[in-house]
């Protein structure tokens, strides 16, 4: 059964980061689930791709599968009529969604008892899993692995977008059943119930107020509803209104309603504030009372209307905390996969909605904490940011504020900050005078965690007296940070599975090469030897037949070891690298593959010696430590060619050393620590061959040994590879 062809990687955007975009943008489960099977087949490249969700509180479950168009063709499936988009990709998979997320698919039911060309990656954030089959191409490959869990960090953050989207409509649904449970409320009182602006004005409908009053809408709009108030009250009564909304709080007055027939009631008038989330008034809601009605009927509907107020209040706060939530997420979703732009767009995003100042701290790879960003309210503040720039948390055990928070992944929220706190938390004089300056009361930190590490910190700060901050607060920034720190996970994954498909493709253009290398002077030399047979002589001369068996029989032993190569990393990949010690002696052996060696020494111009002192024997893989001291002296030749190489053996009671020392073109600094790596490479593989798996397989197999292996280079002065292993 063929498989589908690759689609090569472009330099503008994939068809896999168009995906990606199209994923962070599913509107449902089932459209995302679909999505993400599709995308984990094709960066795979495999034949089926199955994501499965398992059954939750209210939710049955669900799983879409996807299957290339040659296996569609080839087991018989069809695409079930009800899956969507079908119609804009008939030509690249066959998709189903199955309700339960447990059942399996035919392909897997079908397929269960072979095992090659299957593995599975979690959803962490969902719980599910997805699953790639391909049992026709064998194992995957683990960088199809890291790819896919980079995929699988973008359908957690699909998903929870997903979630968030179900949320923030379920929110907007309550506040449009606690606005008609306020006007049922306003319409079973019988009371004269209204809202007015900050400032005192009208601006929407008010029933009962025109009911009572018999004014029609028209006119009691704006400030047309002081004409209903008895002629003598009209001036008292705006000066208590224009006063109260500059003082934010509640109010009583009681003045002379004019009732529909004309007749001045007397009536008691009290109205709340409702607060923006800054402090500020956004409007009052007030009612009434006849001070003739029975004043139990009054604190009845006064403890209702308080109860309304604080439930619209909740469900306003909670839906602005939803709000701002999906708006973060939609800016990490609409990232370029850059950390360091995203997190700065997301610390400005949460200035002023959720703090005065934010900042965001990040662990660098050796440890140190840098601060990425400061983000401020007021533009007059960029000078004192400069300042806060240069105080990020420091090791652990500082008394940096957030250094557990980044440290050890604890949340902070102090809500009275003092002035001995500041003084207990800094770390010295000028960092006391740069938090003095900022002037925060408040301050709240989290962690951003990513599978169990921390990445670094979000940290805000509350300037303004109205600003305090509660639990709710806390549990909103926690959230947020999540977010952010699985967009910064998933962007290393990505960068790492990007880098680890590149370096695949690399290493296939080399092994390609490599492997005809050998291949074309044996083929030439059987060429020679197939017209010396055909020249109708008896007899093919012996001298002729050695020399090009002699040639043959070299570039076959280049093949075998190129092969054999590529099946220890198979084995060392796996976990099938064994070793099977015997007594010996390692001057013994280093000599037979110095013997071994002398024509490439000599064709080399290298004058090789073994200095070999001390008693040097032990218990060792023979095959393997002779594959070591191979890989070793092919490197020192190739790269010190025309120079001196030497070998030197030495030990004490536990340990032998063996060192490999050339006066070659060394290695660069930044190379160091990449030259152990598989596929490995310090130079050019045009000027120099190979694959890049010597030093790769000889630091696996010292390690099997339980010994090390280190080098010391000097570019231009030549190489020295040194290993350590235990008797």
């Amino acid at each position: 059964m063929p498989m589908e062809p690759a689609s090569p990687l472009s330099h503008g955007s994939s068809a896999e980061e168009v995906g990606q975009r199209s994923l962070l943008t599913a509107t449902t489960v089932e459209e995302a689930l679909f999505l993400l099977a599709e995308l984990a087949r094709s960066l795979a490249h495999a034949h089926q791709a199955t994501v499965t969700l398992p059954p939750t509180e209210g939710s049955r479950g669900a799983s879409a599968t996807s299957l290339s168009k040659a296996y569609s063709v080839w087991g018989g499936y069809t695409t079930a009529p009800t899956a969507p988009r079908a119609t804009e990709r008939p030509e690249r998979s066959r998709l189903r969604l199955e309700p339960g997320g447990t059942k399996a698919s035919p392909s897997q039911a079908s397929r269960a008892s072979r095992p090659r060309g299957w593995f599975s990656v979690p959803l962490h954030a969902s719980h599910g899993l997805i699953q790639l089959f391909d049992a026709e191409s064998g194992d995957f490959t683990p960088e199809d692995e890291t790819a896919v869990a980079g995929l699988a960090a973008l359908g957690d953050m699909a998903l929870e977008a997903v979630r968030l989207r179900e949320e923030n409509a379920a929110l907007r649904r309550e506040v449009k059943q606690a606005e008609a449970r306020f006007d049922a409320l306003v319409t079973v009182t019988r009371q004269v119930v209204w809202t007015t602006d900050a400032q005192g004005a009208v601006t929407r409908l008010c029933s009962t107020w025109g009911g009572y009053t018999g004014q029609q809408m028209e006119q009691y709009m704006d400030w047309g509803w002081l004409s209903a108030i008895h002629p003598e009250d009209q001036s008292r009564v705006a000066d208590v209104v224009r006063r109260m909304s500059l003082s934010r709080g509640s109010y009583e007055c009681e003045y002379r309603l004019r009732r529909h027939d004309g007749t001045y009631v007397a009536t008691l008038a009290r109205a709340v504030p409702v607060l923006n989330e800054d402090g500020t008034c956004r409007e009052w809601v007030g009612l009434n009372s006849d001070l003739s009605m029975v004043h139990g009927t009054e604190g009845e509907l006064e403890r209702l209307l308080r109860e309304e107020h604080k439930a619209r209040t909740q469900a306003e706060a909670a839906e602005q905390r939803s709000a701002f939530l999906a708006e973060a997420s939609r800016a990490l979703a609409s990232s370029s996969l850059d950390p360091k732009a995203t997190l700065e767009a997301l610390a400005w995003l949460t200035v002023p909605t959720l703090a005065d100042w934010c900042f965001v701290d990040l662990l660098d790879d050796s440890g140190a904490v840098q601060r990425m960003t400061v983000a401020h309210a007021e533009p007059a503040d960029e000078a004192l940011a400069r300042d806060v720039r240069n105080f990020p948390p420091g090791m652990d055990g500082s008394n940096h504020p957030t250094t557990r928070v980044v440290r050890r992944a604890e949340s902070l929220l102090v809500n009275d900050v003092s002035d001995d706190w500041l003084r207990t938390v800094s770390m010295s004089d000028r960092h006391y005078e740069v938090m003095k300056g900022v002037g925060f009361h408040c301050i709240m930190s989290v962690p951003l965690l990513a599978r169990g590490r921390s990445l670094g910190a979000l940290t805000f700060l509350a300037v303004r007296p109205s600003r305090r901050y509660t639990q709710a607060d806390l549990a909103t920034a926690q959230d947020l940070a999540r977010r952010a720190a699985l967009l910064l996970d998933n962007a290393c994954l990505y960068k790492e599975a990007r880098k680890s498909v590149l370096l695949r493709d690399e290493f296939l253009s080399i092994a390609s090469h490599e492997l005809k290398t050998p291949l074309t002077p044996l083929q030439l030399r059987l060429q020679v030897l197939r017209r010396e047979t055909q020249k109708g002589t008896p007899t093919v001369p012996t001298s002729v037949v050695a020399s090009q068996l002699d040639v043959v029989q070299r570039q076959v032993a280049k093949l075998s070891a190129l092969v054999n190569g590529l099946l220890d990393v198979s084995r060392i990949s796996s976990g099938r690298l064994s070793l099977d010690r015997e007594p010996m002696d390692l001057a013994e052996l280093a000599r037979d593959v110095m013997s071994r060696f002398s024509m490439m020494a000599s064709q080399a111009g290298c004058q090789v010696t073994l200095d070999a002192r001390d008693d040097m024997r032990g218990s060792w893989d023979r095959l393997r430590v002779d594959q070591v001291l191979t890989n070793l002296l092919t490197n020192a030749l190739k790269y010190g060619a025309g120079k001196p190489v030497d070998i030197r053996l030495c030990g004490d009671e536990a340990h032998v050393r063996i060192a490999v020392e050339d006066s070659g073109i060394g290695i660069a600094p930044e190379h160091l620590g990449h030259i152990f790596e598989r596929f490995g490479r310090a130079v050019s593989e045009r000027h120099y061959g190979g694959l890049g798996l010597g030093l790769y397989i000889a630091r696996q197999i010292v390690e099997s040994h339980g010994g090390e292996v280190r080098v010391h280079s000097t570019p231009g002065q030549g190489s020295r590879f040194e290993v350590v292993l235990p008797r």
